[in-house]
Order: C-alpha cells, then structure tokens, then sequence
C-alpha cells in the first residue's frame, strides 16, 4: 500500500516537543497537542500513554494486529488513539513508520497525527534523516499526516527534525549546547532558554519572533 491524493494545500503543522527529564514534554503533548477526536498513532516503546484527552489507548505489541487496527480505524470519520509498544530499535520505529506512511490520504477528512516519544533513542545522527520517518517529516504534509517528534536533547536529533517542524515547544534544556541550538532554531535568545524552570516553557510558531511563554499545569490530564 501506498499513500494516496497528494494534496498540497494542507497546512504544514508537524511540531517539536523538546525538554530534559521532568520539563513537562508529554504533558505538553497531552494538553497542546492532538484533541479528543482526532485519529492518532502513538510510537510508545516506554508505554506513557494508557489514556489521552480522556479516551482509552489501544496498544498493540505485534505489527501485524497494529497494521490491521489501524488501517480499519482509518476507514471511519471518528476519532481513535492507536499506541505500538515493541523494542525500541532504529529497525523498529522504521518499520512502525512505514506501515504509518501507508494510512496517507490527503483527502481524509481527517489527519493523522504521528506522536513519537524519546526519539533520539532511535536517531541515528543529526544530519538528514533517512527512510520513511525522513518521507514523513519532509513529504507526509501533503498526505495528511501531522508528526509530534518528542525528545530530550536537541543536540541528538537530526537537522530534519528541527527544519521541518514549524512549530516548537520548547521546555526546560539539558544543557547549554541544546539550549543554543533550540535558541538558533527558534530565534529565542539563550539566556531566556537557560532561565526556564520545570513545565516553564516557550512555544515558536512561523514567523521571526513569533514566540510566547507559558506554564503547564499536570492537573486534570492523564
């Protein structure tokens, strides 16, 4: 199977999720993120996601079933949380990936939203990505797949990560290095990333300084 109806008028809406350990990244994601009735697909080796928006996660731990479940799920209108839960391994997430790419519609009414959470563990270097999470990042737009990329440390995560996600939150950072680079990226000066305390966080959009500061609150999300 193929991806299908190229369509180029879709808004280019991939995000990036970045922080160190307790810096708020999947709560982030639970509350910024997909909503309640979108169709969502969850690359989830450490299982953090049982609920999301209040709704229950189906996780699969063989390809097989979670092809089929998610191919059936795609067929309808309505919304669903579909999590794969194998070894986390570069061969894996890719092969998670591609049977994502397969699901590309970019006449569905409905996109598909792609989380992926501790990327780096499954990046091999911080140039270009290859191979189908590289085809998602840089073509799946027009097929109607929006890619939530979920990690750590900036400094392990390819160029193709932070170029091709237009929207970026940014939490508190492991060090300087991934501090300057998210300060780069974003166009954030360094010292207001370095100044950011745990669920503190700054959220880049398009646009040169088009950039505000919030604070999360874990209450209420599961």
């Amino acid at each position: 199977m193929q991806p299908i109806n190229a369509n180029n008028a879709l808004d280019a809406l991939h995000t990036l999720y970045v922080a160190g350990t307790g810096g708020g990244k999947t709560t982030a994601v639970k509350k910024l993120g997909p909503k309640e009735k979108d169709q969502v697909v969850f690359w989830d080796p450490h299982q953090d996601y049982d609920q999301f928006r209040g709704r229950p996660v189906r996780r699969y731990t063989c390809f097989k079933r979670f092809f089929q479940a998610l191919h059936e799920s795609r067929k309808s209108l309505r919304g669903f949380k579909i999590a794969l839960t194998v070894e986390e391994t570069r061969k894996n997430f890719l092969k998670f990936c591609e049977i994502v790419k397969t699901q590309g519609d970019g006449d569905h009414p409905k996109r598909l939203h792609v989380v992926i959470e501790e990327l780096p563990q499954v990046t091999e270097g911080i140039g270009k990505e290859k191979g189908s999470y590289g085809w998602l990042m840089t073509v799946g737009r027009k097929f109607g797949f929006i890619v939530h990329s979920i990690g750590q440390r900036t400094t392990e995560m390819s160029k193709t990560t932070l170029s091709q996600s237009p929207i970026k939150w940014i939490g508190i950072q492991n060090s300087r290095a991934d501090a300057k680079r998210m300060a780069d990226e974003a166009d954030i000066p360094i010292e207001d990333i370095l100044a950011l305390q745990p669920l503190q966080y700054f959220l880049k959009k398009p646009g040169i300084g088009n950039y505000t500061k919030g604070k999360l609150s874990r209450a209420g999300l599961s």
